[in-house]
């Protein structure tokens, strides 16, 4: 068996990650107050919890909700604001310089992770800690992330409750068959990931899934803007290089949703093939959910068809030891 990791009971899990999640940035926020404006800081698999969170919320938030990876904040980002530190490891650089930053700034800390040196400093000044359960690497544990962030959200005024309910609704009803048979035929390309709105964040979640899990360059974008320039980039596409991959909420606005069809007819002759998946649900969080859980599986299969393990990130983390002098 190639899933020498276990990525596939991570995959599994997702739905109920969300629900857990989600009770334990319930209790997280409680004590927070509503901020004037939020700050989200983050990397890698954790950074895109907070980057779905947001593209599902920012439109009805009650102020500005704003993320960075890397390793500082604004320096508006002060007394009134909200810096969450996300960082399952608890020892991201970057993330712990946004949240020495954002201490010495005066801003509110919400701190998220499985311990490590974050735990320590939110120990020392007071922060929330919201405590996620260990062992998976960051990128399968968005489950918990972004429902300890939606549950925190929730209970400071910041979002609706039930989101993470609803995205658990979402990830139950993936058609698994579909996923498994678009994931080996995109094996052998360089998938182009397109989505709208939400949709967009959710696009960039598969990019990075293919990258990591199936060791294969992948690469996404968002509409309208992509018929503003990566459209021409079709005209010179290598025959049978490149896939494209549409998601598709059915609640898009109808001058997106004409864009949207008339670019896969545009693009249909220099691609290798163009997929247009549809969410599932009854809201756009489950139906955003849906595809983030779609992706993983598609990424999943593509890993073993290209007879890959898609838990190691053997570049990774020989980038951090050079970094680290080892």
């Amino acid at each position: 068996m190639v899933d020498g990791g276990g990525m596939l009971q991570a995959i599994e899990g997702m739905a109920a990650q969300l629900l857990e999640g989600d009770r334990i940035g319930a209790a997280a926020g409680a004590g927070l107050p509503e901020p004037a404006a939020v700050v989200i800081a983050g990397m890698g698999g954790s950074a895109m919890s907070g980057e779905l969170l947001r593209a599902l919320v920012m439109a009805d938030a009650p102020v500005p909700v704003t993320r960075v990876r890397g390793f500082g904040i604004p320096t508006w980002a002060g007394p009134g604001t909200l810096v969450v530190c996300s960082s399952y490891s608890g020892d991201t650089a970057e993330t712990l310089a946004c949240a020495e930053q954002a201490r010495r700034q005066g801003a509110a800390l919400l701190c998220i992770g499985m311990g490590g040196r974050l735990e320590e400093l939110a120990a020392e000044w007071g922060a929330p800690f919201a405590r996620v359960p260990g062992g998976l690497p960051p990128r399968a544990a968005l489950g918990y992330l972004f429902g300890t962030m939606a549950g925190a959200f929730a209970a400071c005024g910041l979002a609706r409750s039930g989101i993470a309910a609803e995205c658990a609704d979402g990830v139950r009803a993936v058609d698994r068959a579909q996923a498994e048979d678009l994931g080996r035929r995109l094996a052998g390309t360089v998938p182009l990931v397109y989505g709208a709105g939400p949709l967009a964040a959710v696009a960039y979640r598969w990019k990075t899934q293919l990258n990591e899990n199936a060791k294969m360059h992948a690469f996404s974008h968002a509409f309208p803007e992509l018929d503003h320039n990566e459209i021409e980039g079709w005209d010179g596409a290598p025959d049978g290089m490149f896939a494209a991959v549409l998601l598709r909420d059915g609640g898009e606005g109808l001058d997106v949703a004409r864009l949207m069809d008339v670019t896969a007819e545009l693009i249909g002759g220099d691609a290798a093939f163009v997929e247009q998946v549809h969410g599932r649900g009854d809201t756009p969080a489950a139906r955003a959910f849906s595809m983030v859980a779609h992706g993983d599986w598609v990424s999943y299969h593509a890993a073993l068809a290209r007879g890959v393990d898609p838990s190691p990130v053997e570049r990774i983390d020989a980038l951090k030891r050079r970094l680290a002098g080892g």
